[in-house]
């Protein structure tokens, strides 16, 4: 299958970054999956119109068609499949380490890990990946931190088979708390583990990694590691973590993959249904992915196991809500919704904040 024409801090301590060729290499995007058939080819067509090389996808346990649209998608030369072996650290820990027996990942000079409720969202030159790698002052970098903007549902309940990115546009805005960051880092010689916000380095590299924020600012930490003081002026990860009241229930009743045993309840809707700023910024993307989307569909393999993804996604929905514990969590989620909020200005630039 032929792709679309057209689909286009200070540095750290001690030694500088390993020097990089002319132009950024292949770029790959890691991620694992579990019962996301509905939502697979969005996101596929997306990191493909971003112009990501390598998609490494990895599933566990799914009972929708995750996997054989994986598979298909595999055979088509689009994506590499992993059937994930659990072992100790849970699903998505063991599925970053096994990532290391692929090619696609080991070859690649540019990673990013990412779920499949996470959008990368470009904001220079031409909006693809290496326009923000080449943006961020790469030669001097290792690791490029892309903070989450957070999208909330909105007052949406049902699900619908239409683009998330176009679904949800209610967002949150800048705070004094800073905000969780993705990375897109190179080096993986000098990795010891493959985190799923940062990549760890080998203690015997003797420094941290150079880091910087996307567009080549300075790392700001405000907690721990993975919280920055707020820069989205070069890039954002939209992270759609709710999807709606609906598809919410389906999520929680997969659970967590990265926090297994932890239950998503109202806490957890409460801490993501942020709504008070619409951002339209990954319209910059919608040609790119249209085109993706469009070309996928036309496979009608995969065309027929995304209808038969919506079908098992909506047939969960209707299970879930006449179940009494989920049926509860979707009352207290109705109690806590407010109507749809109608339009208001898009949150201001601002320069990045401490």
């Amino acid at each position: 299958m032929s792709p679309p024409a057209d689909a286009p801090a200070a540095p750290g301590l001690g030694a500088p970054a390993p020097a990089l060729g002319p132009a950024p290499g292949p770029v790959t995007i890691v991620t694992t999956m579990k019962n996301e058939g509905a939502f697979l080819l969005e996101w596929v067509a997306h990191y493909k119109g971003l112009g990501a090389d390598h998609l490494f996808i990895a599933t566990n346990d799914c009972a929708d068609p995750t996997v054989e649209m994986v598979q298909r998608l595999e055979a088509l030369g689009l994506a590499r499949h992993h059937a994930t072996r659990i072992r100790r650290g849970g699903i998505q820990r063991s599925a970053l380490r096994q990532a290391r027996w692929y090619p696609e990942v080991t070859e690649a000079e540019w990673l990013l890990v990412c779920d499949a409720d996470e959008f990368l969202c470009v904001k220079v030159g031409d909006h693809s990946i290496r326009a923000l790698i080449e943006a961020s002052d790469p030669a001097a970098h290792e690791v490029i931190g892309i903070n989450w903007r957070n999208f909330g549902a909105a007052g949406l309940r049902g699900y619908e088979d239409r683009p998330v990115t176009q679904r949800f546009t209610r967002c949150q805005g800048r705070t004094g708390r800073g905000n969780y960051i993705k990375s897109l880092f190179r080096g993986l010689e000098n990795v010891a583990r493959i985190g799923i916000h940062l990549p760890h380095p080998r203690p015997e590299l003797g420094r941290p990694f150079h880091r910087c924020i996307a567009g080549g600012g300075p790392w700001r930490n405000i907690v721990g590691e993975m919280i920055l003081g707020i820069d989205w002026s070069a890039a954002q990860m939209n992270h759609y973590a709710l999807r709606g009241r609906d598809s919410f229930l389906v999520k929680r009743e997969r659970g967590r993959v990265n926090h297994a045993g932890q239950d998503m309840g109202i806490d957890y809707w409460r801490r993501f249904d942020l709504n008070r700023f619409e951002n339209h910024d990954i319209r910059a993307h919608d040609a790119a992915t249209a085109r993706w989307l469009s070309a996928l569909m036309a496979d009608p393999v995969l065309a027929d196991l995304h209808e038969r993804a919506v079908d098992w996604h909506r047939g969960r929905i209707a299970a879930l809500l006449d179940a009494p514990d989920f049926a509860a969590l979707a009352a207290a989620i109705d109690a806590e919704m407010a109507p749809p909020p109608g339009p208001t200005p898009a949150i201001p630039p601002a320069a990045p904040t401490g």
